[in-house]
């Protein structure tokens, strides 16, 4: 068998990526209404119409949420790639963990989370396929967030927040990982 790879034990969990982003977003806006009352004055904010400063804020607070909308989503592969390794470390028995040891001897920890494991629960937990298809969908934003934006995506859908959020509630629910 190969050498088993460390688990760092700083993954996070959904619930407290959210609180992270209630926090910033409080913040964002009471820093925001300080600006607007004269309490914050700093030279990049002299100058700028109500308007523009309405707009810059506003892209910020979009900027946040897609942030927060990778480290969900990033989140929930963590998880998926940990019940992978641990599956295959503690040699269960069920068939999905017998699959995920022979995807082992082949790949190693770097099994395709789409095609190896997603694939694979869909197959031995019908149940789950509709969660897996939505959060699978939801790799393509994923994939644009997370090398720079610099093509106009096909998603198909429009993503925000609260969608990547239940996608991922919703998997991780439906499989039965740790939040």
């Amino acid at each position: 068998m190969k050498r088993r790879i460390t688990l760092s034990g700083e993954n996070k969990n959904l619930e407290d990526i959210i609180d992270f982003y209630h926090l910033c977003k409080r913040a964002l806006l009471v820093y925001k209404e300080r600006i607007e009352k004269g309490l914050e004055i700093s030279e990049e904010w002299i100058g700028l119409t109500p308007t523009e400063l309405q707009q810059y804020f506003q892209d910020n607070l979009k900027e946040l949420e897609n942030l927060i909308c990778l480290d969900l989503l990033v989140a929930v592969e963590a998880k998926l790639r940990i019940d992978y390794l641990s599956r295959v470390y503690n040699r269960k028995k069920d068939s999905l963990s017998r699959i995920f040891r022979a995807i082992y001897k082949e790949r190693g920890e770097h099994a395709s989370l789409e095609h190896d494991i997603l694939e694979n629960w869909k197959q031995q937990y019908p149940k789950a396929k509709s969660y897996i298809s939505d959060y699978k969908s939801t790799l393509q934003f994923r994939h644009w967030l997370a090398h720079g934006r610099y093509w106009t995506p096909k998603l198909g859908r429009k993503y925000d927040l609260p969608t990547v959020y239940t996608v991922c509630l919703n998997l991780i629910d439906c499989l039965g990982l740790e939040q």
